[in-house]
């Protein structure tokens, strides 16, 4: 009878006990994973989203403590959520200006996992990236603006999101970049992000799909990139920066951002083409603009603990985001949306730390007006977003890339949202043997090494298109190098010897060429004795030579 009587009510028990462990935060928490807890204001407002402000402090097992705001889900509902980096116990506890969040408190245990954490810039090798634990990141990104929206015309929906993140996963895509608010005002199956923007009228619904997105891409293995909001390119941006009533409503938002997202695998980009909003906020000058995205950053940084990277978006005429080093928050050397002289504009931006990413340089084969021709710059074949993506690789760079199929949803190239699309296929495939080709090096030891290499030809530059278009240069050859240890040389265009110089001391080496359309590699040879080599390539195509010193 005993039995039968704690058959019928034990799980109904658990499930109390499991209610009130989450209510005061004494579950556990793998180490990096996602903790959170749901906390009710007492008050009654107008606009909770505004008016309730709501911080926790957390006590870290070591004693020293984090500073997270709290976030309103719907209703008087708010959350704390986190993700812990150290084994232990942790305290929290809540000031607010609502007498029901106030003073709320309660602990969590984080106990060792096997994650790895987010992304940053790594440590030792600031230009290059590491997840948390320490793990070295060869970062390779896609475009995909859409993935938190929905657009019926293009049959973009959750269903095609998830499909589309699963291909790239598979494909050995790690990152995506995404707009939080969609520059075409488009929102998701819970409606708009705004009931009204003027208003500053949250729709908590819209931002919990969109979250359910974001966990589902970091389940899968896949960074995401946050652009809180765009700039107003046209005038007619509904969710750009803009239209929010004033500075502080934009850091109002900035710290709901940091308070909803930084628990998960993210990064923020503060804004999408920011200088948009100079030539649209007038007669605002551009330095007030730019003062004013330095505070959001900052206000976005200083709210969140989990020191997730930041970054913002360029125009594509001012193509770097160097003016930004200075304001203390940014995470990158460059974050480019950069067009022309993509090696050259790298190298540029690595004279500072941080990793360097041309965040939007091509789009495969678009053909946003229809007509039958493609229409972007490094996009009119498989062989220019090739040569372009290894132009900017070879400069120590790292790049979103992006199909125009799929990374505005659709909405920029003729027919529904299709990450299916047999055009995609072979950039696809040659997309990933760029990584795979990196990651069987040391790739974090390669400094650009241009000046290693000699050749009769000299290299030529971008090919003029229409418009601003341009195409990459036919004929160029480039260098990375590990002196004395490891060389990669990149040539296209010729079959004239280029010359590249080794260490001074003659030293053995093994050598292959590397095929970048196929990923294979011919045999490798052994050659004694060397301090320099001259590489032929076999045709006018693209190769690559990598040579390794025998120790």
């Amino acid at each position: 009878m005993r039995l039968r009587l704690l058959h019928k009510f034990l799980p109904g028990a658990l499930a109390w006990i499991l209610c009130m462990a989450t209510a005061f935060g004494q579950l556990e928490v793998e180490k990096f994973g996602v903790w959170e807890t749901a906390l009710e204001a007492s008050g009654a407002y107008g606009n909770p989203y505004r008016d309730v402000a709501a911080q926790a402090t957390l006590t870290k097992p070591d004693g020293s403590t984090w500073r997270l705001p709290l976030f309103w889900d719907g209703g008087r509902v708010f959350k704390l959520r986190l993700s812990p980096d150290a084994v232990g116990v942790w305290r929290w506890r809540v000031s607010s200006n609502d007498l029901g969040l106030d003073g709320r408190s309660g602990r969590l245990v984080c106990r060792p996992s096997a994650r790895v954490g987010g992304i940053r810039a790594s440590r030792a090798w600031p230009h290059h990236f590491e997840r948390q634990n320490g793990q070295l990141f060869w970062f390779l990104g896609d475009t995909a603006w859409a993935y938190l929206t929905d657009i019926a015309e293009e049959k973009h929906d959750r269903a095609a999101a998830e499909r589309y993140l699963k291909e790239r996963a598979a494909q050995r895509f790690n990152v995506i970049h995404t707009m939080l608010l969609s520059e075409a005002g488009d929102g998701n199956r819970n409606g708009p992000p705004w009931r009204s923007l003027p208003d500053e009228q949250i729709n908590p619904d819209y931002f919990r799909e969109a979250e359910e997105r974001i966990a589902f891409a970091n389940r899968y293995g896949v960074t995401v990139g946050l652009a809180l909001a765009w700039g107003d390119k046209r005038q007619q941006e509904p969710f750009a920066w803009r239209r929010f009533p004033n500075l502080e409503s934009r850091k109002r938002y900035a710290r709901y951002v940091a308070a909803r997202f930084s628990a998960f695998d993210v990064y923020f980009i503060v804004s999408g083409e920011w200088h948009a909003e100079a030539r649209t906020r007038k007669p605002a000058p551009e330095e007030e603009i730019f003062e004013e995205f330095v505070s959001i950053g900052q206000e976005l940084a200083s709210s969140d603990p989990h020191d997730r990277m930041l970054a913002i978006h360029p125009m594509a005429q001012h193509g770097s985001v160097r003016e930004f080093r200075e304001a203390g928050w940014l995470d990158f050397a460059d974050y480019q949306q950069n067009y022309h002289h993509l090696h050259g504009r790298v190298l540029l931006s690595r004279a500072a730390l941080g990793p360097v990413v041309n965040s939007e340089y091509g789009y495969l084969l678009r053909d946003q007006d229809g007509d039958g021709r493609p229409d972007k710059s490094n996009s009119y074949s498989l062989d220019e977003m090739r040569h372009a993506s290894w132009d900017i690789v070879m400069a120590g760079g790292y790049f979103v890339t992006g199909f125009g199929t799929t990374y505005f949803g659709g909405r920029r190239d003729p027919g529904p949202f299709d990450p299916g699309a047999s055009k995609n296929k072979m950039w696809e495939q040659q997309c990933t043997l760029i990584r795979d080709f990196f990651e069987s090096l040391d790739w974090w030891k390669l400094q650009p090494a241009d000046e290693l290499l000699r050749s009769k030809v000299a290299r030529s530059d971008d090919v003029a298109g229409p418009g601003r278009d341009v195409h990459p240069p036919v004929l160029t050859y480039w260098a990375l190098a590990d002196p004395g240890h490891t060389y990669v040389v990149y040539v296209r265009g010729t079959t004239e010897a280029v010359s590249v110089e080794f260490a001074a001391r003659p030293r053995s080496y093994r050598l292959r060429t590397f095929n970048p359309r196929t990923g294979q590699s011919s045999a490798t040879q052994q050659l004694d004795a060397m301090t320099r080599y001259e590489f032929r390539a076999p045709d006018q195509q693209d190769w690559v030579l990598h040579a390794e010193a025998i120790e």
